[in-house]
């Protein structure tokens, strides 16, 4: 369903400008998070270098996810604040701020993600 309404966005006049690959990635993202994310094997078999090695992909689901919704929330603001100027400090800190916000104190025992969260505008 989400897969078709994005789909339709793309003969929408806003929707040509928006990065539509983020947004199935974004929606893939929410999949694998609904479904998969949590999965990390036999509990007895868990160890802190399984949980931080686990970790890094559901980062990159976060990632993927935050770049998407900053697309939509961007678009949003677009069509209910046209004469204003689009909060760009707080466009480009949101993808950020998810991860600090879903991945807590992990973040200082990952790998930094290997390119930049902000969405380019």
């Amino acid at each position: 369903m989400l897969g078709g309404t994005l789909h339709s966005l793309t003969a929408h006049p806003m929707g040509r400008t928006m990065d539509m690959d983020t947004l199935h990635k974004a929606r893939q993202a929410r999949n694998w998070i609904a479904y998969e994310g949590a999965s990390i094997g036999a509990i007895c078999s868990v160890d802190r270098d399984l949980v931080i090695q686990h970790t890094v992909k559901p980062r990159d689901a976060v990632t993927d996810l935050a770049l998407g919704d900053n697309i939509i929330s961007h678009w949003c603001n677009g069509l209910t604040e046209p004469h204003d100027p689009p909060p760009t400090d707080r466009i480009n800190s949101y993808p950020d701020a998810v991860d600090t916000w879903v991945l807590g104190h992990l973040c200082g025992l990952l790998p930094e993600p290997a390119s930049s969260l902000a969405s380019p505008e």
